[in-house]
C-alpha cells in the first residue's frame, strides 16, 4: 500500500514539476520534435490496426445485439457516439501505452541502471528538464492527434462492415455520422487525449527514473508503468466523461 501511495505522489510530482518548472525552451525544440516523431508518426501502424479492428468489432456487436430492434440509421448514431465519446480516445491511448509508454520507461530505466542519469546530474543537468519535459510536450501534441486519427479509423472500420458486408448505403452511413456529430463531444475527446498522454508519460518517466539496479529493475519498472497507466487512463476517463 505504501508503494502505491508513494508512486501516485511521485507520478504527480513528475507531472507538475516537469510542466511548471522554468525551462529553456530554445534548447528543447529539437528534442521535443524528435519525441513527437517517435510518439506520433512511429505509432501510426499500431494505432491503425487497433482502430480498424476495434471499429469492426464494435459495429459487429452493436448489429448483432441491436440490429433486430432498431432502424439501421440509428446504428450509425451508436457508432458515432461510442467512438467519439469513448472508443477513439481509449483505443488510441492504450495502444500508445503499449507502444510509447513501455519504450519511455525502458529507455529511462536503462539510463538509470547505467548511471547515465547520475552523470547528467553531475554535469548540473536536470533529468526532468532534459529527459522528461520533451516527452511530456510531445505527448501533449501527439496524443490528441492520434485520438482524432483513431476515431476516423474506428468509423472507417465500422463503415467497412456496414457498407460492404451488411449492404448499408454509403450515403446513409455518412449522413448518419455527420448528423450525430457534436463538436462538444469531439473537443471532449481531444481533452481526454491530452490528459491521457500527460498521465501516461509522467507515469512512464517516473518509474523509469526510480527504477532499481539491474535488468530485473528495468522489467519491474516497465510492468508498473503499463499497469498504472492503464488504470489511470480508465480513472480519468470516468472523471472526464
Amino acid at each position: 500500500m505504501n508503494f502505491v501511495i508513494n508512486s501516485i505522489g511521485g507520478i504527480f510530482y513528475t507531472l507538475f514539476y516537469s510542466l511548471f518548472k522554468r525551462h529553456n525552451i530554445g534548447h528543447k525544440i529539437e528534442l521535443t520534435f524528435h519525441e513527437i516523431v517517435r510518439t506520433g508518426i512511429e505509432s501510426i501502424g499500431i494505432v491503425t490496426i487497433a482502430s480498424i479492428l476495434g471499429g469492426l468489432i464494435a459495429v459487429f456487436i452493436i448489429d448483432q445485439r441491436l440490429g433486430s430492434y432498431i432502424p439501421e440509421f440509428y446504428i450509425t448514431e451508436a457508432i458515432s457516439k461510442s467512438v467519439i465519446i469513448e472508443l477513439g480516445a481509449l483505443g488510441a491511448s492504450i495502444a500508445l501505452v503499449g507502444r510509447v509508454g513501455t519504450r519511455i520507461t525502458a529507455e529511462i530505466a536503462t539510463m538509470k541502471v547505467n548511471e547515465e542519469i547520475d552523470a547528467l546530474e553531475t554535469m548540473a543537468i536536470d533529468p526532468y528538464d532534459y529527459l522528461v519535459y520533451p516527452k511530456m510536450m510531445a505527448s501533449l501534441v501527439s496524443y490528441p492527434i492520434m485520438v482524432v486519427f483513431s476515431e476516423l479509423l474506428f468509423i472507417f472500420g465500422a463503415m467497412l462492415f456496414l457498407v460492404y458486408i451488411k449492404g448499408f448505403g454509403l450515403k446513409t452511413f455518412l449522413f448518419g455520422i455527420r448528423e450525430h456529430f457534436r463538436m462538444l463531444e469531439f473537443i471532449q475527446s481531444l481533452i481526454k487525449g491530452a490528459v491521457f498522454g500527460l498521465m501516461s508519460t509522467s507515469i512512464s518517466c517516473y518509474f523509469g527514473i526510480t527504477a532499481s539496479k539491474g535488468a530485473k529493475g528495468v522489467g519491474e519498472a516497465t510492468t508498473n508503468a503499463v499497469v498504472y497507466s492503464v488504470v489511470m487512463i480508465f480513472l480519468f476517463d470516468y472523471i472526464i466523461i
